[in-house]
């Protein structure tokens, strides 16, 4: 049902959600009468006509779900229990595409960002501490790109169930190409991939914007490998601070290219240079402990 209300013109994720919800059962969503226009700004004489046959479409759906069930890959929507409840309170897409082990979840999640052409010296860098973070039983997940991210998963891959891929495609499209093995790899080690997107969606540019923004919420705190002060990193970093997310960087000794976007970053109040995994995990527990207190007077 949630899939099908998105199809129709001018209702996207949070607006199908809330029409979801205004009626007791799906059913008295699709005999609602023709005054749920004036209820609902976005709503016309046209969506409503889609409305009152969006049985058809909802049955070409479950074919549909089925079918990709049969092929390994689990659906999640937002009323589904095993669905985040961090990516609930924040993007909240209706539904969450995912192939290989769902359970780890649940578990603490470092995101890493990085540019595409970060250095040999700062995939190193990226990839020993993902398997020192993995080894402390941490998940690490990042974008499945070239370069940093690719670094992360390889490093969190020497631990069974410690990484996961968030793609800008469907989980069924390897991007980049040369990843396939590594995204089979994550599978077949107990790790996971997530999608907001169809199983066999291709690359577009807003489909990665939303990708970050999934990244951030599932992400416990997140790091910064490299960036140039540009692009798709710096993107994920304003994200992860909308969503008040611990940031760090690496120290400027190290040498990490490229840089000049990390000196800004190192010259924020809010991100931390990042010296051992201790001071990340420092850095979660005393958020948790804030948060605990401020719900205490909740």
């Amino acid at each position: 049902m949630l899939a099908a209300l998105t199809d129709l013109s001018g209702i996207g994720d949070a607006r199908a959600y809330e029409l979801y919800t205004y009626y007791e059962t799906p059913q008295k969503l699709l005999n609602a009468p023709e005054s749920i226009v004036s209820e609902f700004h976005y709503l016309d004489a046209d969506t409503y006509e889609g409305l009152q046959s969006l049985n058809k479409a909802v049955e070409k759906y479950i074919h549909r779900f089925n079918e990709y069930e049969t092929d390994g890959i689990r659906i999640l929507s937002i009323e589904d229990d095993q669905y985040p409840d961090v990516v609930r309170d924040g993007p909240a897409p209706v539904l969450i595409y995912a192939r290989g082990n769902t359970d780890i979840l649940t578990g603490t999640a470092i995101g890493v960002s990085g540019s595409r052409k970060t250095n040999e010296t700062g995939q190193q860098w990226i990839r020993s501490l993902s398997l020192e973070l993995a080894e402390e039983g941490n998940v690490i997940v990042s974008g499945g790109a070239r370069g940093a991210d690719t670094a992360a998963h390889q490093g969190a891959l020497e631990f069974p169930n410690s990484t996961i891929a968030v793609l800008g495609t469907g989980v069924n499209v390897a991007y980049p190409p040369e990843n396939e093995l590594l995204f089979e790899q994550i599978i077949r080690t107990g790790g996971l991939l997530l999608s907001m997107r169809p199983p066999d969606a291709e690359p577009t540019r807003h489909s990665f914007i939303d990708r970050n923004e999934l990244l951030a919420a599932l992400s416990d705190a997140m790091i910064f490998v490299a960036t140039d002060g540009s692009g798709g990193t710096m993107a994920q970093y304003e994200i992860a601070l909308k969503q008040d997310k611990p940031t760090f960087v690496p120290p400027s000794y190290l040498e990490i290219e490229p840089s000049s976007g990390l000196t800004e970053l190192r010259d924020s109040n809010v991100t931390a240079t990042m010296q051992t995994p201790t001071d990340l995990s420092n850095s979660i527990l005393g958020s948790r402990s804030q948060q605990k207190d401020l719900d205490e007077w909740i």
